[in-house]
């Protein structure tokens, strides 16, 4: 049988506690890391996207075809 934790372990103490870790049997202990970061809604993402592009010049940027023409490095 196996068990299954989900931890949230500081920064302060992450390598401290990972060393901890290391010291049990080989093979016993799996570890699966995976950060948290904050989430947004859809909503707020939205917003989000929608100030950038309102907010992005005009006159900034590159046309499609010099962009292309970067990406396959043709002239």
């Amino acid at each position: 049988m196996q068990h299954s934790l989900h931890l949230k372990i500081d920064d302060s103490i992450f390598d401290k506690f990972m060393g901890l870790l290391e010291i049990l049997p080989k093979g016993k202990v799996e570890v699966s890391e995976e950060l948290d970061y904050p989430t947004i809604s859809k909503e707020e993402a939205r917003l989000k996207v929608q100030r950038a592009i309102n907010n992005i010049s005009s006159t900034s940027g590159t046309s499609i075809e010099e962009a292309f023409n970067k990406i396959l490095k043709t002239k």
